[in-house]
């Protein structure tokens, strides 16, 4: 019997010389519009097989991409037999087949027979939502997400990968594999509140997120009750039992301030056995405050930042912040 792959559905910084001061915008291979739904994730529209748009979320916790039930009746995809893979949750894991899919189109992108698993949508995150973009579509390009003309761009890897930009703060993202599978999730090391923390990096995530062992050693020492207040996963949904007030998260000499962290119990950080350590999920609530963009081919994300809100070499300290 063959194994069932698995997926997954779910750092110094400095300022760069370089030989760009901002990315040439005519270069973009396509430009697409952005919304900002209530829980704070990022949705663009994109077609399947020539039909739509469709809301598609990006997600760079979901190693693959996916469509969920309701589009794929109304599509009538016809589901790949014998092709199932192994879909791991932030809150549940679940086996589900592959997609007959022809392309996915976005803006002026196409994807062809695209790799694309069929979900349920049942839970709050699959709300208004008709299917997720995940890494394997993202790194396929350089993702840029700007607040002034609200649009994502895509680009040409190398384009972004082989220069750097002034006024940008470059933060390293390590791709973490899951087991001796292809999945993988990215992290970025921070401090929350000066204590050191592993954060997955998690645009469909629209609330950040903490596991005890971190919110203990932030402060936090028994479970507050949140009343009837839900996570929503893709796959299902988990109480969250505590909040987090944070005062500031930083990754080397940037800071976000007055960060809220729900505190869950929830799968996604044994599956990647931190259940023990320290640990957080970084959503696009913190990311989506400015410009961003996301350079798989060199494994980091750049930040734009003003010149004064990043501490000089050397200094100890810093009162400037990411607000």
């Amino acid at each position: 019997m063959k194994p069932v792959p698995r997926v997954f559905l779910l750092a110094a910084i400095m300022t760069l010389p370089g030989c760009a001061s901002v990315l040439d915008l005519d270069n973009a291979l396509a430009v697409v519009p952005y919304n900002i739904e209530e829980s704070g994730r990022i949705v663009v529209e994109a077609h399947v097989n020539g039909h739509g748009p469709y809301n598609f979320v990006l997600d760079t916790a979901a190693s693959i991409s996916a469509v969920f039930d309701p589009l794929r009746n109304e599509l009538a995809l016809d589901l790949i037999p014998g092709k199932v893979v192994t879909v791991h949750g932030a809150v549940a894991s679940a086996k589900f087949s592959l997609l007959d899919i022809d392309r996915l189109e976005l803006g002026t992108e196409s994807w062809a027979t695209p790799r694309i698993v069929s979900l349920p949508g049942e839970t709050a995150a699959g709300a208004g939502i008709d299917g997720i973009l995940g890494v394997d579509f993202m790194r396929r390009y350089a993702v840029a997400f700007s607040t002034s003309d609200r649009a994502v761009r895509l680009y040409p890897p190398n384009l972004v990968a082989r220069r750097s930009y002034q006024g940008w703060a470059s933060v390293p993202m390590k791709a973490e594999p899951i087991d001796a599978s292809s999945a993988a999730v990215y992290f970025i090391e921070v401090q929350i509140d000066g204590w050191a923390i592993t954060a997955v990096f998690d645009l469909g995530a629209g609330l950040n997120m903490i596991n005890w062992p971190g919110a203990r050693s932030i402060g936090i020492t028994r479970r507050a009750s949140r009343g009837d207040r839900m996570f929503s996963g893709a796959l299902d949904s988990a109480p969250i039992v505590a909040r987090l007030d944070a005062n500031e998260v930083t990754t080397a000499n940037v800071r976000w301030r007055n960060e809220v962290f729900a505190v869950a119990d929830v799968e996604i950080f044994e599956t990647l056995h931190l259940q023990n350590s320290p640990a957080a999920i970084l959503g696009a609530r913190l990311f989506t405050q400015r410009d961003f963009i996301i350079d798989f081919d060199r494994s980091r994300l750049l930040v734009k930042v003003a010149m004064d809100e990043v501490d000089a070499p050397g200094s100890t300290g810093s009162s400037h912040a990411i607000p």
